[in-house]
């Protein structure tokens, strides 16, 4: 940095020293991060240097340059813009390792002690780029739980809102999913539980086999559908035969949804 970094600066005619307070007295380009600088500024009334590490287009719209005085207003100005791309370069590196809501970058910036307003300051940058898009987020969150890891859109709903983002985007990434993809996601879930399901009579493995597939977040009437499927397509292939399936003699039948049925509160699988 320039040797002249903690000394006084010279004042210009007219001007005071409650009014300019500080004067830039040194500039380097960082070495271990390109496009960024070191910016020296001294007060001008004497005292120890400030160093701030700035992005080049800070410096372009700042007009930074070696002698650039600064009123007070511009030298806090200049102090939280520091520290927005502070937080601004910490989020990028968190976006390099995956996708993030607003609210998850949001948590975990202020947890590594970045102040309110610089973190409000960075997400409303990330938003502006698109970088930070909840509902895009949303829909494809919600398309690779349900197709490739066979959750439910209930459970789906409850991540995605514990994850920060709203109910809109959340109605909407799941609406935005094709009617019958759900259903065999289930479908294909029951038939690769269904030999591991336990029980002597096939109405116990039948509602073991449905719990197993609530807890995964499905819908009631998704869950009973692929139970049925399930437990028919493993007894037909035992029988040798396609044959339809009498309901009455399985005893599923006896958990028929009607309009007044409501599932209880429980906790999903992971």
């Amino acid at each position: 940095m320039d040797e002249q970094a903690g000394k006084k600066g010279k004042l210009r005619m007219g001007e005071s020293r409650e009014a300019v307070p500080a004067v830039v007295v040194g500039i380097e380009a960082d070495a271990r991060r390109s496009s960024m600088y070191r910016i020296a500024i001294t007060p001008e009334a004497g005292g120890v240097s400030e160093v701030l590490l700035v992005h080049e287009d800070t410096m372009v719209a700042w007009r930074l340059l070696k002698g650039r005085r600064l009123t007070p207003r511009e030298w806090e100005d200049l102090r939280r813009t520091e520290q927005v791309e502070q937080a601004y370069r910490a989020a990028l590196l968190l976006l390099d390792r995956k996708a993030r809501t607003r609210k998850e970058l949001e948590q975990t910036l202020k947890r590594k002690g970045y102040e309110e307003a610089a973190v409000s300051g960075c997400l409303d940058r990330l938003a502006k780029h698109r970088l930070i898009d909840d509902a895009h987020y949303a829909a494809r969150f919600a398309e690779q739980k349900v197709v490739s890891q066979r959750k439910g859109s209930r459970l789906v709903r409850q991540q995605l809102r514990s994850r920060g983002v709203g109910k809109q985007d959340v109605d909407e990434a799941l609406a935005s999913l094709d009617a019958g993809m759900e259903r065999s996601a289930a479908r294909e879930l029951a038939v690769k539980k269904w030999p591991g399901i336990k029980g002597e009579k096939r109405r116990e493995r039948e509602h073991k086999l449905l719990g197993v597939l609530l807890r995964r977040g499905y819908p009631a009437s998704v869950a009973m559908d692929a139970v049925r499927y399930a437990a028919q397509r493993f007894e037909d292939e035992e029988r040798g035969i396609s044959s339809a399936w009498d309901e009455d003699e399985t005893g599923l039948a006896e958990l028929s949804l009607d309009e007044s049925y409501e599932e209880p509160e429980r906790e999903f699988d992971d």
